[in-house]
């Protein structure tokens, strides 16, 4: 059975491509040449007839690179999804518009399916972006950082988990300025992000039985979990391709140029992490809490995996249910904001 099926009228397909940056290092910290982004594409189809859809997860699963315990746990993961690879764009739908969404800090492309799913089955063509160089840059960065660097930095951790109010959006500030590595993975990732949007016509390309009028690669909405909200919103203040942003519980790293981001923008909280933005959101952003969420339940994962609950990494909130609410309000919001 399909997780969490979307519940748009289109069949889903999917491609996957590499786009190489070669005017850019592979990552921050290394003079090896070309930038790797790896890309999952999901888009309305005309059928999901031929093969059999997609487990959840499926880029992980013959990965080598990817941790032996995460392996085993996705051998217990036997949730189908609702996407076919490359089945054929619908020809049904004109002029779908895109999505572009970013992972968090270390993650993977199709870390949330679902909401990707949901946006493809109502017409859009979302692309997933994986940096590939992710763990190697992060370690790289964390290599200068001092034992002192790292104690401040814990101090400024629990005191912002435990502010409230007004008091954790002014915490919020501070510790992101104080995030220098951060800071700098989020500004190249926006690059990153930008890099996409110049090349997305000819990744969109090998998408079959798509004919020059199906996809409008002129303007993106972009969504990002986590850290990936923070590159969404860097990339909407240097990027006028950009037609909106939603980020999903994520802070605000980049260079924290306060400068008015004249897009419209959907800020959704989870109850542990209510209000950290306040003093940076654009006027007249759109404000989204859910009661007894965490950080993790904007991820896939907490649908997947029921110990998390008893494990405390998840709010008691009925995962699925908000995951269900979460995909809803998401594509309301880009479908609202569309040219």
């Amino acid at each position: 059975m399909p997780f969490l099926p979307p519940s748009g009228p289109y069949p889903i397909g999917s491609i996957t491509q590499t786009l190489v940056d070669t005017s850019r290092s592979s990552h921050l910290k290394t003079n090896a040449n070309g930038r790797r982004l790896w890309l999952k594409c999901w888009y309305p189809a005309d059928s999901g007839e031929d093969g059999r859809p997609e487990l959840i997860w499926a880029q992980l699963r013959t990965d080598r690179t990817v941790p032996l315990a995460v392996r085993t746990l996705l051998k217990c993961l036997r949730h189908s999804t609702s996407t076919y690879s490359r089945a054929r764009f619908s020809p049904r739908v004109r002029n779908s518009r895109l999505i572009v969404y970013n992972h968090g800090l270390i993650s993977f492309a199709s870390e949330n399916t679902s909401l990707l799913e949901e946006l493809a089955s109502h017409g859009f063509t979302a692309v997933a972006v994986q940096h590939m160089e992710q763990l190697p840059e992060l370690r790289a960065l964390s290599t200068g950082q001092s034992p002192e660097a790292k104690r401040a930095e814990a101090r400024r951790t629990g005191a912002l988990k435990a502010a409230k109010g007004a008091e954790r959006a002014r915490l919020s500030v501070e510790y992101y300025m104080a995030s220098p590595n951060t800071n700098r993975i989020v500004i190249e990732r926006a690059a990153d992000t930008s890099f996409v949007l110049d090349h997305v016509s000819a990744v969109v390309e090998q998408i079959p039985g798509r004919d020059s009028g199906s996809i409008d690669p002129s303007s993106a909405h972009l969504v990002g979990f986590s850290v990936g909200g923070a590159v969404a919103t860097e990339a909407a203040r240097r990027d006028r391709r950009v037609a909106s942003v939603t980020s999903l519980d994520g802070g605000m790293y980049g260079t924290l140029d306060r400068a008015e981001i004249r897009r419209p923008y959907l800020m959704m909280y989870s109850a542990a992490n209510d209000g950290g933005n306040d003093d940076l959101l654009p006027s007249g952003a759109r404000r989204f809490v859910h009661e007894d969420t965490a950080h993790l339940n904007y991820h896939d994962v907490s649908g997947l995996v029921p110990g998390l609950r008893l494990l405390g990494a998840i709010g008691r909130t009925d995962p699925r249910s908000f995951l269900r609410q979460r995909n809803q309000v998401v594509r309301e919001f880009c479908t609202a904001h569309g040219a």
